[in-house]
């Protein structure tokens, strides 16, 4: 085939010096001047021209030269950045340091517990920050200490460069073993409620509990399981205590007892006030509050239950079931009440009709003594008089007269006397009070309960009352020697 040659003259030094380059002719040419026309507008639109491109080339070469005189090669492990960068905060308010506690109280026209975080000479900040983390915890955004991830070159860290979001996945509680660690009693300071601790009761929203027993004292301390300071205590002259919950958002506690009154504690004000119960209501020993804090619920005699409102503690209605109620408990929603009986029938009650919705019956309980449901309202735990606990499925008790327990828990030989479950839903909590140490935890998901809890020798008593906090942090066992025993949750971390 013959050859096309063309001949190009390149100057150099001497200029005398001539190359001939072989080239085949360019054979990929526009069909026509139209489309070439319309390539050259599209290298224009997108380079700004050859020469355009070459100089913005050149320009970003000279930037990064400038900027980054270390810069990764690709080989070996970039040593520039530690694992761990310190961050400061985005601003820095003078004002934060200025203001103490008491100030901004008077300023409010409010009052708080006195001692520790809530002394008036600390700083304000301070206080609001513990308050914060006690109920959320510290977030990731806010630390100041930012952790660089070994795999960012990994597939999900593409994913999230990627317009993805991040799903955050928190490891669940493990089974068979528990980690817990026994820390100070709650009332050390005191141990004064009484030789029966009838309530355990942790405040909704920051680190407080309230403690209330047979000697008609509540007292209210700050947990923090290394001093676990009493804040205030309240005599009630011949008043034995048996039951007590917060409501309104915890500024007020509802205490009651075997008597035709019950007393209502103002935490804002350090307050109390008597108040007569409504007629035919002659005692109010077993009582629960409804999620939103707006009804309160307690058992009376032949079947009866009544329902009152938190805000001027009047009946508002009276509920009916067939035989003595023994207790009570609201869904998480509030929209359902379930209620046990000595005859072994849970009666379930509408909450916007009031009326009887559904009953069933407890399988194998000849006498019911307790009831909990789980926040996730997926179980329903129901113990009885012979020592067992019957975990029901919420769905399967709504549907069924006879349901079939998910598990029945015979860890116990005597008559339960207390179920709790935790916020979570993973752990079980549930006690005898008629035999010492007769309490255990069972891990929900794996149907088993902690083989390490209680601990070889350890003295709980005979448990009366348990209950955890709001993040599952703490769990308390108040017992009928005066001690309300703490222990941590390593698992979770807040309060």
């Amino acid at each position: 085939m013959p050859k096309h040659t063309r001949k190009r003259r390149h100057d150099n030094i001497n200029n005398d010096i001539e190359y001939e380059i072989d080239a085949p002719k360019n054979k990929f040419r526009p069909f026509d001047e139209d489309a070439q026309a319309e390539e050259e507008q599209l290298n224009k639109i997108l380079f700004g021209g050859a020469s355009s491109f070459l100089k913005s080339l050149e320009e970003a070469e000279q930037e990064i030269g400038a900027s980054c005189s270390n810069v990764d090669s690709g080989v070996g492990e970039d040593t520039s950045d530690s694992d761990t960068r310190e961050r400061s905060p985005a601003w820095y308010d003078e004002d934060d340091d200025g203001i103490e506690v008491g100030h901004a109280l008077d300023a409010q026209g409010r009052s708080l517990p006195s001692g520790g975080i809530n002394d008036r000479s600390n700083k304000y900040s301070s206080l609001l920050k513990n308050k914060f983390n006690s109920i959320v915890g510290t977030p990731s955004w806010a630390s100041l200490e930012k952790h660089k991830s070994h795999d960012s070159d990994s597939d999900e860290e593409i994913l999230h460069s990627c317009g993805f979001i991040r799903k955050t996945t928190r490891a669940n509680l493990a089974a068979g073993v528990l980690e817990f660690k026994k820390v100070k009693d709650l009332n050390c300071e005191t141990y004064s409620e009484g030789p029966i601790i009838n309530a355990v009761e942790f405040h909704p929203t920051s680190r407080v509990a309230l403690v209330a027993g047979h000697n008609g004292v509540a007292s209210l301390y700050a947990v923090d399981g290394r001093q676990n300071n009493k804040l205030h205590s309240v005599l009630f002259q011949n008043f034995p205590i048996f039951c007590a919950k917060f409501v309104q958002n915890g500024n007020e506690a509802i205490l009651g007892s075997r008597r035709s009154h019950i007393f209502s504690y103002d935490l804002m004000a350090a307050k109390s006030t008597r108040i007569p119960l409504p007629p035919g209501l002659t005692r109010f020993k077993k009582f629960v509050t409804s999620p939103d804090y707006q009804f309160i619920a307690t058992a009376g005699k032949w079947g009866e239950v009544h329902l009152l409102t938190t805000a001027s503690k009047e009946r508002i209605a009276t509920l009916k079931q067939n035989s003595e109620v023994t207790a009570l408990a609201y869904s998480p929603r509030g929209n359902l009440l379930y209620g046990h009986s000595d005859c072994g029938e849970v009666t379930v009650w509408d909450m916007n009709m009031r009326r009887v919705m559904h009953k069933f019956t407890d399988e194998g309980c000849l006498q019911g003594t307790t009831l909990a449901v789980s926040s996730s309202n997926q179980f329903i735990a129901a113990g009885s008089a012979q020592g067992v606990v019957n975990l029901y499925g919420v769905e399967d008790v709504l549907s069924n007269k006879v349901p079939k327990p998910r598990k029945a828990i015979m860890n116990l030989t005597t008559s339960v006397t207390d179920l709790k479950f935790n916020a979570s839903s993973e752990i079980l909590a549930l006690s005898s009070a008629e035999i010492q140490n007769s309490v255990k935890l069972f891990h929900v998901g794996s149907e088993t309960v902690f083989s390490n809890f209680p601990a070889f020798e350890t003295k709980l008593g005979h448990v009366n009352a348990i209950n955890f906090s709001p993040n599952s942090g703490y769990v308390a066992f108040g017992n009928r020697k005066s001690t309300v025993s703490l222990y941590t949750l390593k698992h979770y971390k807040s309060y």
